[in-house]
């Protein structure tokens, strides 16, 4: 549970950061906002995330392109039955694909391209949810999901609102000089789903004030 609760929210925040990277008009807009909401002369505080929408949107978009756990835990059904049009008979393992749900173009628009404005535009999907909506389900569903979504949700949103509040942000000179300024967006293999090159960025503080 300690690990569930803590690599996911941060390989979460490492993809929303590199997709941010690769989509820097979404990155002026969040941190537009936060300017805004939160202004330059404090930190981001954990009341501040419900007025932060467009932030929880980038969010959401991440959980949705790069599920930290692209595949659910095994299930094992108590007793027969039809879900559908299939016939399962008891003690059969189940295993749900996020990451397919997520991916897939009847349910999302152009499914492989980042674009946050689609969860500015259906705020009523929430990713903490379960059992009410089945399109976005970053901690799984059902009875068996995580134990403590709404948590995971606040620390993945606080985490990446303190990042970019605070810091503006570059990518390596090195990296733009060999790879033309383009992140490896590929991914590792393994229960949870790590970026496979870890990013590494140039953090630049707005305000000395921030690090006391």
């Amino acid at each position: 549970m300690l690990t569930g609760g803590t690599d996911t929210a941060s390989t979460t925040v490492e993809w929303a950061m590199a997709e941010l990277m690769l989509n820097p008009e979404e990155l002026k807009r969040a941190q537009r906002e936060l300017e805004t909401v939160v202004g330059p002369n404090r930190l981001v505080q954990e009341s501040d995330i419900p007025n932060l929408p467009y932030l929880q949107a980038i969010v959401k978009e991440a959980y949705r392109m790069h599920p930290a756990a692209p595949l659910a835990l095994p299930r094992l059904s108590t007793q027969a039955s039809t879900i559908g049009g299939y016939n399962l008979p008891p003690n059969t393992y189940l295993t749900l694909n996020i990451f397919a749900i997520h991916g897939d173009p009847s349910v999302y628009e152009d499914p492989e391209t980042f674009n946050p404005q689609r969860f500015v535009e259906r705020p009523d999907l929430n990713p903490t949810s379960g059992y009410n909506s089945y399109q976005l389900i970053p901690f799984s569903a059902g009875r068996r999901m995580c134990p403590a979504p709404a948590l995971g949700d606040l620390m993945t949103s606080l985490l990446l609102a303190h990042l970019l509040h605070t810091f503006d942000w570059s990518l390596p000179q090195d990296l733009v000089r060999t790879a033309g300024g383009r992140l490896d967006m590929a991914e590792s293999f393994g229960l949870v789903m790590y970026k496979k090159i870890p990013l590494s960025l140039v953090a630049h503080p707005k305000s000395p004030a921030f690090l006391l």
